[in-house]
């Protein structure tokens, strides 16, 4: 995947903002979005967006939310964002909690998950998705080729890496 020599808009939001938030506070995050989700996320679309001037702000549209329960203390919450423009910028991102979740091996909590769906350009110039996961520190960690750009499609993958 090239690099984007700048972050846009929807980059600052879907790999500082969203994983910001949610890693630090899930239970409240969860709580905010279940109470007027689309006004909370709106919100701090426009907050990532004055870090650009204006004809460099992009336009939410298309940033839309649904929160699934998959199986009892487990909460997705599967974020659409606006249509990626360029390569590195995420169509979807999934918020995955899971409050009761310890990794035995090292006694180290593991009850947040941030998961994106990027769009990239395969080297022949074709249009591809990668599965990228933020950690609380804010790296990203490449999981490997996505699935279709479909909320569904996206589901199912955030399923398959929160397994336990």
């Amino acid at each position: 995947m090239a690099a984007n020599p700048e972050k846009t808009h929807q980059m600052i939001y879907e790999s500082e903002v969203l994983p910001s938030l949610f890693h630090a506070t899930p239970d409240q995050f969860i709580q905010l979005v279940e109470r007027d989700g689309n006004k909370f996320l709106q919100f701090y679309w426009n907050e990532a967006g004055k870090k650009f001037s204006q004809p460099q702000r992009s336009s939410s549209f298309g940033l839309n939310h649904v929160i699934r329960r998959p199986a009892r203390n487990k909460t997705v919450i599967l974020v659409s964002l606006p249509q990626p423009q360029v390569e590195g910028e995420a169509y979807f991102v999934g918020l995955a909690y899971r409050p009761l979740r310890v990794t035995p091996i090292l006694f180290v909590s593991d009850t947040t998950k941030v998961i994106a769906l990027k769009r990239f350009l395969t080297a022949q110039g074709e249009p591809g998705t990668l599965m990228v996961e933020w950690d609380r520190k804010l790296r990203q960690e490449l999981l490997g080729p996505g699935p279709e750009a479909r909320l569904n499609n996206f589901y199912s993958a955030v399923l398959a890496f929160i397994k336990e």
